[in-house]
């Protein structure tokens, strides 16, 4: 009941802005005087106001409209907007546009767009044109309601229809009716429909990857959530081996929210932890020198290694290891140590003859004598009744050598 008694009183408030803002100076008949019948004649000062659509046409909340204004005379204008709520606005001149004279017979509109707002109701648009300058509100008049409302593009001037008509009656009467003309375009303002639900398409690279809608799984992407309410929500993708992606998304009515998710993947890492007998040797990995042993060596990207143990004076070790995600593979490596001697095999003929190695007696052929160091060494047999045989010959490590000795009798 309220909001009736406020909508009948928002339109008589407007029939009665009407009736002020009607020019006085229209077709009038006056008393007959002396039998006769006067007609005053009709002004040729003329300014025309429209809508896109048409005056009379219904608009929804929230829609652009495009006001038109022509004048057969140049002019100034001032163009104000009687709401269904009660409230005027002051649509020209404005903060984009502060000249408010018009040529004649050209038609303008007032930049930028119009949009219509709520509540819903009849709204007219009533133009002031004046053959002098005028201006209901002065430039800075202007720009301080726009200072204190910088969120409306075009803020309410007045409340107060009684005020404002009385205010508007005081300021326009300096300019002669003669030299001023009104016109009003009156549309309609209808609620918006909102839609309650709409549609949100989620893909992902890679693809196949887990869809959650507020925390409850919807499927694998790519993947187009049907029926969900107008509003803000939480869409979560995850994947095996990939970072979680979130995202939060406003869906509206009738609509396709699009959510394209880059997933990044997670660094697939394990450690390798070396040792080896005896320690301090020097550890490689692909050819690359890490530490000496023992050492662990962490964030290795899952896959294959070649493993390289080396240390002097043993021969060096290799193998391959595979590293696994977030574990330690453990390697142990036997050196063996390189060889320094040599040994030599004496056999003569005839047998039993003695063997000398570097002037040192070591036994009768046949004799098989170890450890000896590598390099060149004298080696000479000996038998009663022969002929002594001598030889210098190089000992190989970790290998034997052989020696026949064929004696001549003396």
């Amino acid at each position: 009941m309220k909001s009736k008694k406020f909508l009948l009183g928002a339109i008589i408030g407007i029939v009665l802005l009407g009736n002020i803002f009607s020019p006085v100076l229209a077709q009038e008949e006056t008393k007959p005087q002396s039998g006769k019948i006067t007609i005053r004649p009709v002004p040729d000062f003329k300014i025309d106001v429209k809508v896109d659509k048409g005056c009379g046409k219904s608009y929804t909340v929230g829609e652009n409209i495009t006001i038109y204004f022509k004048s057969n005379k140049d002019c100034y204008l001032t163009l104000f907007d009687l709401t269904p709520g009660g409230g005027i606005r002051l649509l020209f001149p404005n903060r984009y546009e502060k000249n408010n004279f018009l040529e004649a017979n050209k038609v303008h509109t007032i930049p930028p767009g119009f949009v219509v707002t709520p509540p819903p109701g009849k709204e007219m648009i009533r133009a002031i044109a004046t053959s002098s300058p005028w201006q209901f509100f002065s430039d800075e008049e202007i720009m301080r309601y726009h200072s204190e409302h910088p969120e409306e593009r075009y803020p309410v001037i007045s409340r107060s229809e009684e005020g404002f008509a009385a205010k508007f009656n005081e300021k326009i009467k300096i300019i002669p009716q003669p030299n001023r003309a009104m016109a009003s375009c009156i549309f309609y303002v209808i609620s918006k429909v909102v839609p309650q639900y709409g549609k949100i398409k989620v893909t992902s690279s890679p693809s196949y990857a887990e869809v959650y809608l507020n925390g409850a799984y919807r499927g694998k992407t790519p993947i187009t959530l049907s029926n969900v309410k107008v509003g803000k929500h939480t869409i979560k993708v995850t994947k095996k081996d990939y970072y979680n992606y979130s995202e939060t998304v406003q869906v509206k009515g009738n609509s396709t929210t699009y959510v394209s998710a880059r997933l990044e993947p997670v660094p697939r890492t394990g450690s390798i932890y070396i040792n080896s007998t005896p320690s301090n040797a020097k550890a490689y990995l692909d050819g690359v020198y890490r530490g000496r042993t023992p050492l662990t060596i962490s964030n290795l990207e899952v896959g294959k290694y070649q493993i390289k143990i080396s240390k002097d004076d043993y021969y060096d070790w290799y193998s391959t290891v595979q590293v696994k995600q977030n574990m330690t593979t453990q390697v142990f490596a036997q050196l063996e140590p390189i060889p320094r001697t040599g040994s030599l095999y004496v056999t003569s003929s005839p047998r039993y003859a003695r063997v000398f190695l570097d002037g040192i007696e070591r036994g009768t052929t046949p004799i098989t004598i170890a450890d000896i160091e590598m390099g060149w060494h004298e080696v000479v047999i000996i038998k009663e009744y022969y002929r002594a045989y001598v030889e210098y010959l190089y000992i190989y490590a970790g290998e034997q050598t052989e020696v026949e000795a064929d004696l001549d009798r003396i």
